[in-house]
Formats: C-alpha cells, sequence, structure tokens
C-alpha cells in the first residue's frame, strides 16, 4: 500500500498538493473540537506524515501511520534523516597498469573487475566506485568512491581513502537482482568480487569496515527485497563481532558461515587465492541460519576478562576506576534530590560517549528540545569557548555559544546524538519510547541511551498502577540493553526529598524492582556550605550499586558553572573532538 491507496481507503475527502496529500480533516484528532481543517499533511517523497494542531501534534514515518490504521506496508520506508550528500565526479579509471597487475595478484579477473566497475587511476591507486543501480553505472554516476594502493601495504599505513561526504551504500548493489535469490554481504570489496567470481549471484561489500553502519538507513529500500542475507565476515574477532551485530539488525532471514571451513585464510579472497574458487563457493552455498538459542551450556561459554568488555568511560577517573567503566549490556541507574545535577551529569557523560566513538539517543521528559540543545551545546564548547553577556532585561549575564563553534559542533554531532521528539507521544509513552529507541539502535547504531526521567514516561496504566508500569518500563529497558550490547543511563527520583541525601537503594521511590534490576545506582547530590568547605568540594556521586565490581564510593566533583560541566578536583576540561580535525573511519582490507 502507498500513499496515495492510504488515502483513499483512510482519508476520506483530501486533496493533493505537489507532493503532500491534504485530507480535510486529521485522521487521528479529526480536526478537534473546532473541526480544523487540512492541518494534517501526507509527504509521498519524504513517506512523512504531521498534524500542524498543537493539541495534536502526531507526526512519523508512513510505516507507522500504516501500523496505526491497521495497515502493513509493501516496502520498508527509510526515515527521513537530515543529512545531504555530495556527488563525486565520475573517476577516470584506467583498464590496464599497475592496478589491473595488483588486482590479478589477488586473483581477481578483468571480467569481474569490470562488472564492478573496478580498476586504477594516474596514482596508482584501485578505484572502488560505488554504483547504485544498473543504469548508474552504465553512465558512470557512482555515489561513493574509495582508493587504495596498487600494492602490499607497509605496516601501519593508511589502507584507505574515500571521496569526502559522499552517500556511503554497499559495493555492487548494482549487480544485484533479488531473482537470484540470496544477497551475500561482504567486508571488503575484493572479498565481494572473490564471491562473484567464485559463486555468482548477488556480492556486496559494506562501505566502511566492520563498525560503520550508517547504510543501513541509506540502503534501507534495497535490503528489502531480499528474503534472505548471508553475511559472510572475516574470520577474525572484528569480523565476527560484524556477524552478530547485523544478524540483530537484519530484520530479515540473516545467514552466517561455518568459519572452521576458512582454515588458515582470513576473509573471502584470501580464501579465493589460497584454497581456490570452489571452496569459496562452497562455503558460500554451506552458509546456516544464524541461531538464537534459548539455553546456555555453561561450560560452553567463553571465559571473560572483565577489562576487555565493550564499555564507555564517563570521564571522572574515580567512577572509571571503581566501575571499570560503563559496562554495555547494562542499566545504570541515577537518582537524587530535584536540582542537584542529575539530568547535566548525565548529557556531559552522552557527549563523552560520542567523543569515544558512540552515538547517543536521548528521552528527556521536562526540557524542551530547543532548551535542551543549548545545555548541551554549553557543555560542548567547555568554559574556554563560552562567551557571556548582560541580559539587561532580568538583571543577569547569561552564557551563549558563538555561532562559529556553534556550527563546529553542530557538524561533530550532526548524526550522532537523537534526541526523542516530546511531541509524537500517545497515551502509552513508554511504548513510544522504547519503538523510538529501537529505530535509533538499527537505523542510527546509537549504542548509549539516556531516560530522564521514569517520572515523567507516561504510560496508560491508571494511577492504581502507577508504580508496577514503572517498574514493567524499568524492566523493558534492562532488557533493551541486554539485547543489543548497549549501555542506559535512566534517571529515578528518590523516595525522599527533603534534606537528608540518598545512602542506598531502599531509598530510591518507586518498587523495589526499579533497582533490583539495575547494574548500578549513583546518586548526584550537590553538598551544603559546610560539607563543601570540608570537603574542597561542591558536588558529589556516590556509587550505591556496582555488580560488575562490587565496590561502592564516592567521587568528589567540582561544578563549572559557565559551561555546565563537572570535574573532578584537581582536574582540568578536556576538550571534545570539534576542536580537532578528525579522520574519517576507514574500513579493514586483507593483509596481502
Amino acid at each position: 500500500m502507498n500513499e496515495i491507496e492510504f488515502a483513499r481507503a483512510h482519508l476520506g475527502d483530501y486533496r493533493v498538493q505537489g507532493a503532500e496529500i491534504k485530507p480535510r480533516l486529521c485522521p487521528y484528532c479529526h480536526g478537534g473540537q473546532h473541526g480544523d481543517k487540512y492541518t494534517f499533511a501526507l509527504n509521498m517523497d519524504k513517506h512523512t506524515f504531521i498534524c500542524l494542531r498543537g493539541s495534536c501534534g502526531k507526526q512519523g514515518h508512513f510505516s507507522q501511520l500504516l501500523r496505526d490504521f491497521g495497515e502493513q506496508p509493501d516496502k520498508v520506508y527509510a526515515p527521513l534523516v537530515t543529512r545531504s550528500y555530495v556527488k563525486p565526479q565520475p573517476p577516470k579509471i584506467s583498464r590496464e597498469g599497475a592496478a589491473m597487475q595488483y588486482i590479478g595478484q589477488r586473483g581477481i579477473s578483468e571480467q569481474t573487475a569490470a562488472a564492478y566497475g573496478v580498476g586504477g587511476n594516474t596514482q596508482g591507486e584501485v578505484v572502488f566506485p560505488y554504483y547504485e543501480t544498473p543504469e548508474a553505472f552504465q553512465t558512470g554516476q557512482p555515489v561513493f568512491i574509495k582508493y587504495r594502493p596498487a600494492r602490499k601495504l607497509d605496516k601501519g599505513e593508511r589502507k584507505a581513502r574515500r571521496e569526502k561526504d559522499t552517500k556511503p551504500v554497499l559495493f555492487g548493489m548494482h549487480l544485484c537482482q533479488p531473482k537470484n535469490g540470496t544477497l551475500y554481504l561482504f567486508e571488503g570489496e575484493f572479498d565481494a568480487m572473490a564471491g562473484y567470481q567464485a559463486h555468482g549471484g548477488n556480492c556486496v561489500s559494506v562501505p566502511s569496515g566492520c563498525k560503520d553502519f550508517t547504510w543501513l538507513d541509506t540502503c534501507a529500500d534495497f535490503l528489502a527485497q531480499y528474503e534472505r542475507v548471508a553475511i559472510i565476515g572475516d574470520n577474525d574477532a572484528a569480523g565476527q563481532e560484524m556477524v552478530r551485530a547485523l544478524s540483530d539488525k537484519l530484520e530479515c532471514a540473516v545467514c552466517v558461515p561455518d568459519f572452521a571451513r576458512y582454515g588458515t585464510s582470513k576473509d573471502a579472497n584470501e580464501i579465493l587465492y589460497r584454497q581456490g574458487a570452489e571452496r569459496l563457493s562452497a562455503i558460500m552455498d554451506g552458509v546456516h541460519a544464524a541461531e538464537t538459542l534459548g539455553l546456555l551450556n555453561i561450560a560452553d561459554i567463553a571465559p571473560v576478562d572483565l577489562s576487555s568488555l565493550p564499555r564507555v568511560l564517563s570521564g571522572l577517573p574515580t567512577i572509571d576506576r571503581m566501575c571499570g567503566g560503563l559496562l554495555m549490556g547494562d542499566l545504570c541507574e541515577w537518582t537524587g534530590k530535584r536540582g542537584e545535577g542529575k539530568s547535566t551529569i548525565l548529557t556531559q557523560l552522552a557527549l563523552e560517549s560520542v567523543e569515544q566513538g558512540e552515538n547517543v539517543c536521548v528521552y528527556s521528559g521536562e526540557i524542551p528540545a530547543n532548551r535542551f540543545r543549548y545545555g548541551v551545546y554549553l557543555q560542548a564548547a567547555g568554559e574556554l569557548h563560552v562567551c557571556e553577556r548582560m541580559d539587561e532585561r532580568a538583571g543577569r549575564v547569561t552564557q551563549f555559544v558563538p555561532q562559529s563553534v556553534q556550527r563546529k559542533i553542530d557538524s561533530w554531532l550532526n548524526g550522532r546524538f537523537w534526541l526523542y521528539d516530546n511531541r509524537i507521544a500517545g497515551a502509552d509513552e513508554a511504548e513510544s519510547v522504547l519503538r523510538a529507541f529501537e529505530k535509533a539502535y538499527r537505523r542510527y547504531n546509537c549504542r548509549v541511551f539516556l531516560v530522564d526521567n521514569l517520572m515523567t514516561v507516561h504510560t496508560c496504566r491508571n494511577e492504581r498502577d502507577f508504580y508496577q508500569s514503572q517498574a514493567d518500563f524499568t524492566i523493558k529497558l534492562r532488557k533493551f540493553a541486554e539485547k543489543h550490547g548497549v549501555l542506559v543511563h535512566l534517571v529515578v527520583h528518590p523516595r525522599k526529598t527533603g534534606g537528608q541525601a540518598v545512602h542506598d537503594n531502599d531509598e530510591v521511590g518507586g518498587l523495589s524492582t526499579i533497582t533490583n534490576i539495575a547494574c548500578a545506582v549513583f546518586n548526584m547530590r550537590r553538598l551544603d556550605e559546610n560539607e563543601a568547605a570540608e570537603k574542597g568540594c561542591d558536588s558529589a556521586i556516590s556509587c550505591l550499586k556496582n555488580r560488575a565490581y562490587g565496590e561502592t564510593g564516592n567521587v568528589r566533583l567540582h561544578f563549572l558553572a559557565k559551561s555546565r560541566r563537572f570535574v573532578e578536583p584537581g582536574q582540568k576540561e578536556k576538550p571534545f573532538g570539534w576542536e580537532q580535525q578528525i579522520a574519517p573511519a576507514l574500513p579493514s582490507e586483507p593483509p596481502f
């Protein structure tokens, strides 16, 4: 069902203006008390909808609209990302010389290279153009281009470079047809070409290594055509982690290879080169469904070193020493009296996560989006870059981030820091938040999540079930963290709101389930003048629960009002990545 078909079935009287379908009445609020007309718009190009009535405010993507009215989408409508890509100049590719000789040395035939449009340039590099369609291939119009030296690389040498700001898609899409069956997804371009040469069929490669999943968004419609995807990763830790992550993110049937059959070879290209086409074809034919087991034999579980587990550092040395960092897969709860700094410390931790390469998604139930952005940008800028001016009307000094700095922070956070839109919330906001988090994980690779706070997440339960619904939502957050291996922070209010501080988990508001289910519990508080003078700080974090290491204790902090950051005594503000020139992530290539 497309937008026009939906309009005919569900929107009654409507008109079409350009790319927008506008019904006489909103299908959700029906114009409200006054029957407001033509406030609802369904965009056929962007696959989005919105009602402009403030008391309604329904908006989202077409696939959600279909589900709300009991229809099933016949394709994947990718969420709209407000990002534009640069179209590269068509490359001048040579089919002879050093690049073609190197390609041949890796066991790739001239016919295979030609099918993918691969060749060389005058700089002695192999050129990998990425085409979305057969038509784009025929007219020589790639959307993404990568280059690598046409020789064996020296140790530590950069493996590849790419055209800046181009659209990340899958290498080899123009050769694929759903009628050919399984889509084979490789980790590198040479691997995809090796698979195509040995086996034929639909063989593509990810654009930027095993940790970059931006192509899941740009290729959503392409992927929706395939009922079965085989992920042929490299036989190393990074490759197998890519297989695990994609098995979770892809919504179709996922198959994986038997890595034991790789022998001593690391990847598909090396298998072709050392063991031959028949061996590689047999491995591709022998893929099996990715397993989802309900029970584990403890003797089969690999031993773990806690210090090697995926984690995000808080940026506060004492917390990181005490807890070993904040572990992925955990639910961390933060409590404390109102106005003590819980939200502030957590947005600081969110920026620390971005600094460490993790994408973040935040639900903030108390602060409008523009004010939330204001506080985050002050923290990101730091005292050195925050300016002050006098608000003559209020008679006070206010802080602001100059436009030149804001633009740099925009570029740093673009596509990496997502905020839940409170305007879309329905009666059961808890489910809405969880759905948004799922999308943020699957589409934007967010791996750190923040819920601020539990009290503001409305549910459809009646008042009698209020505390139970909070506990249920907390359990779902913990399961979400475990399922996807992500970190979730949850702000909860204490049971006592008077002058006393929170000293143990039993003083946190709500049912005991809320803190029982948590992996770590922290209390944030401001110190009074006497305690501040005694301890040489103005704030403190108490670790009340630490499931990973069992250690608890207190962390002394100073609050920097100008930038709204917390630092430990003697610690200086750290510069974030927007102040530096950050090189783009590069993919892994076979060591030939």
